[in-house]
């Protein structure tokens, strides 16, 4: 039948196109959209006018129904899918071709005008309702909007298919006519087939690239592990269209139809059920590595982050990272306590939100980033607001690429709390809480200073009370110190804000009056100390009236503080000794104090060629058990006069060079006894022997040599020997005494700090010290139990001993009671009057021997 309703009427025909058609399904063209949908193109548009032109309809069923059939299978679709494709394929086939039939295309009729316009209308049909049946399915079930999805599917192929169109009905109309031209119209399809693979190729490629480097992007601003997992997992499934990813073990066997890259040595980044089928293409392989790469090193990122940022939040020092352009990058929950920042603290410039003060000025921290340096200051400053920190830092630089600074921000305000403290009970008197003779002397020194730069004068009153001691015998100790309190408060009042008055010792007071006219007006200053003396006290429910004697010395009469000091002192025993509540001013022509110094310096001289030394010994006990440990050696001057005060002749020795030859004495003298105990007892623990060394002694080049000397010739082991150095010693030159002291501690001895808290020094130097023990001070020791902050710095000493290493050793235990709190403390050693005065050789040796008695009657 010339209608080609015979069922294979045009069997050439009919072959030569099943075989084309086959071929565009078995091997089509995979589309990806923007949405994400994926579906096969075939580009069949081309063949549907050659059938509408060649063969019948049942023909043209029945080879569109064997083509589709055998592209789902080698897709290998589910037999759903398959029958649906075939099905809705090869009815938007019929739907196109009875559109061309009704327009006027009939096989092997002549072709009109009309019947083309037929055909290009039948297969326009085709396209659209093959395209749309499919893209309109996959939209509603993934939940995508369908008209925008159906634009989106026809925007991206609709060229194709009408390129497609087109090309077929040059190819039917020339194949109608003369048949052989078949070939070249297949091998221009083939060609035109060809190229839109590659273009769609490049497409795809192009779109692939951009969706691998947003994951890329994604997975790297990802900080948390978990985020970064899930943000891998969604980016692998995105780029390669996959519909599922997963992280497993690299010991996981590998899904069916599934794609994978390794991570690390024990994971792998997975990816499986590739939508709309076929085998993976090596870009997507690419991919996939690509991003397992990128993941892995996010995923050890994210990981050393969690770790580092939960080792900084649970630190008290505060850090922050601050980049190359300033901006705080990072701060732990420390850093914004002690930041206090109102706003957001990380995006901030960190200019804005604070500064450094180092010894050296404002530090600027941008100078480090990029570099391998650092910088640190303990005592440094932190503006932050309005408010001043006292703070410890160190700032060091991160090297590129990470190019940055990371400051460590330590609070120390409680550090500075302590040390100033520490720092006004060491400058000030216990009782009066006025200034004690160290802080009077440093006062005096500047205003000498001032007094000789602008050609001015300054006065100094002595002031020594008269029969003080007979207040403390008969009403007690304690009715004598609440008087000395209550003369304190009297003479503060009387005198103006910007002198002076301190208190030097006993019943002492030193009163600085600055910028006084002449000695008329000093003198009347003296004067008016007396009168606000005179009027009586109420101690314990008594009437005591004291009265007072008082020296006046002029700073242009003498050259130095000392010599003004001594001038006052002269003045003041020289009121008392013509009668009580009298003043009276120093005149150089006496020459009272060169004659008296004079004399003791000879003296002194004479004492070191007839041996008139020797040494006492006070014992160093266990707190805990009362055995004896050690024996401090306590230099004695027995003159022929009587016995001279260690505080009257030391000083002078200082200062004449004479503590040279005198120390070395003192020191062989203590080796030689401490041999000699060992020697009497090898039973015994030895005996550890301390030995004061003055600030002349370590100045001394040849301290460490004459020490080691000592040592060899009396045979004592030098790990029994201490030397004790005070605070003021050290810090005369404190980098010279470090070398120094380093030296001494080869030799196998230890070294200890004397009166520790009454000098200059501060808690940051004393770890620089090559220091072994650290003696608290009497001053401190005298207040525990009564004095809370007595109790609480001796607690403060014991503890920062206790973690640095130092023994402590508290000096000037006189109570029960304060051996009692220091053992509580955690105290090792003690010595004072409760244990025993210093002894005499002799007398130290019966006391140790006795000691195991002692201890049985303690325990």
């Amino acid at each position: 039948m010339r209608d080609g309703m015979n069922s294979f009427a045009h069997p050439a025909s009919f072959v030569v196109l099943l075989l084309l058609l086959t071929y565009t399904h078995v091997r089509p063209t995979r589309l990806v959209h923007r949405h994400g949908s994926v579906e096969s193109d075939h580009l069949d548009e081309a063949l549907f006018v050659p059938m509408v032109l060649l063969i019948g309809p049942f023909e043209v069923a029945t080879a569109v129904a064997v083509a589709s059939f055998a592209g789902n299978l080698a897709a290998r679709r589910a037999p759903v899918k398959v029958v649906f494709n075939v099905g809705q394929t090869v009815l938007s086939c019929l739907a196109g071709y009875a559109v061309a039939r009704a327009g006027g295309a009939q096989v092997e009729s002549p072709i009109s005008s009309a019947a083309l316009l037929a055909c290009c209308a039948g297969g326009l049909v085709f396209a659209i309702a093959s395209s749309f049946a499919v893209a309109g399915i996959v939209r509603l079930a993934a939940g995508h909007p369908l008209l925008t999805g159906l634009w989106e599917q026809w925007r991206t192929r609709g060229i194709a298919s009408l390129g497609a169109l087109l090309l077929g009905v040059v190819a039917g109309i020339a194949v109608h006519d003369h048949p052989l031209a078949a070939l070249p119209a297949i091998a221009l399809g083939w060609t035109v087939e060809r190229a839109y693979v590659a273009i769609v190729v490049q497409r795809q490629a192009r779109l692939s690239a951009e969706a691998v480097q947003e994951a890329v992007v994604a997975v790297r601003n990802s900080d948390d592990p978990e985020e970064v997992r899930d943000q891998l997992l969604a980016s692998a499934a995105t780029v390669l269209q996959a519909k599922t990813a997963r992280l497993v073990t690299g010991t996981t066997a590998v899904a069916p139809a599934a794609l994978r890259a390794p991570i690390d040595d024990e994971t792998a980044l997975e990816v499986a059920d590739r939508v709309g089928g076929g085998a993976w293409l090596d870009g997507e392989r690419d991919a996939l590595s690509t991003l397992a790469t990128v993941g892995g090193a996010a995923l050890r990122n994210s990981r050393l982050l969690a770790h580092l940022t939960a080792i900084t939040n649970g630190q008290s020092e505060g850090v922050l990272a601050i980049d190359a352009a300033g901006v705080v990058t990072f701060a732990n929950p420390a850093a914004r306590r002690l930041l206090s920042h109102p706003g957001e603290l990380l995006g901030a410039v960190a200019d804005d939100v604070f500064a450094l003060d180092g010894a050296a000025g404002r530090v600027d921290l941008t100078t480090l980033a990029g570099s391998h340096g650092g910088i640190g200051d303990d005592d440094a400053v932190l503006r932050t607001g309005s408010a001043l920190i006292p703070v410890a830092f160190t700032a060091a630089g991160l090297p590129a690429p990470q190019t940055g600074v990371v400051v460590v921000l330590h609070d120390i305000t409680e550090r500075k709390s302590f040390e100033e403290k520490l720092s006004y009970i060491a400058f000030h008197d216990p009782l009066t809480d006025l200034p004690n003779r160290r802080l009077f002397e440093d006062r005096l020194d500047h205003a000498l200073a001032r007094a000789q730069r602008n050609s001015t004068s300054h006065a100094l009153l002595v002031v020594d009370l008269d029969r003080f001691k007979l207040v403390n015998d008969s009403y007690g100790r304690p009715a004598g110190d609440r008087l000395l309190v209550q003369v304190a408060a009297r003479l503060r009042r009387t005198l103006r804000e910007e002198d002076t008055c301190a208190r030097l010792g006993g019943d002492e007071f030193a009163i600085l009056i600055e910028d006084v006219g002449g000695s008329d007006q000093a003198l009347a200053w003296a004067e008016r100390v007396l009168d606000a003396l005179d009027t009586g006290y109420e101690v314990d429910g008594h009437q005591v009236f004291i009265s007072a004697s008082v020296g006046v010395a002029m700073s242009d009469q003498v050259p130095s503080r000392e010599a003004l000091i001594a001038a006052a002192d002269v003045a003041a025993a020289g009121a008392k000794s013509t009668g009580k509540a009298r003043y009276r001013l120093f005149r150089p022509g006496t020459a009272e104090v060169p004659r008296a110094r004079l004399e003791l310096e000879a003296a002194l001289r004479r004492a070191l060629e007839r041996g008139e030394f020797d040494l006492h010994y006070q014992p160093l006990v266990d707190t805990v058990t009362g055995e004896t440990v050690g024996a401090e050696a306590l230099l004695r001057w027995h003159s022929p006069s009587g016995v001279v005060a260690p505080f009257t002749f030391i000083p002078l020795a200082e200062e004449t060079g004479l503590i040279g030859p005198l120390g070395a004495w003192a020191l062989e003298e203590a080796c030689r006894q401490g041999q000699e105990w060992s020697t009497a007892h090898p039973e015994r623990r030895p005996l550890k022997i301390s030995v004061n060394l003055s600030a002349h002694q370590l100045s001394r080049p040849d301290i460490v040599s004459e020490v080691e000397a000592i040592l060899k010739r009396t045979g004592f082991p030098p790990d029994q020997l201490c030397l004790e150095i005070t605070e003021t010693v050290i810090m005369t030159d404190a980098e010279a005494a470090i070398l120094t002291l380093r030296e001494l501690k080869a030799l196998g001895l230890q070294i200890a700090i004397d009166d520790f808290g009454t000098g200059y020094s501060s808690l940051s130097y004393l770890k620089r010290f090559p220091v072994d023990v650290v003696k608290i001070d009497r001053t401190f020791t005298s207040g525990l139990g009564d004095n809370p902050v007595d109790s609480e710095i001796v607690a403060a000493v014991i503890r920062l001993a206790a973690a640095t290493g130092f023994t402590v050793v508290a000096e000037g235990v006189e109570t029960e009671r304060q051996r009692r709190a220091l053992a509580m403390l955690g105290c090792p050693l003690i010595q004072g009057f409760l244990i025993a005065t210093p002894l005499k050789a002799t007398d130290f040796a019966s006391f140790w021997a006795t000691d195991t008695d002692r201890r049985a009657q303690r325990r």
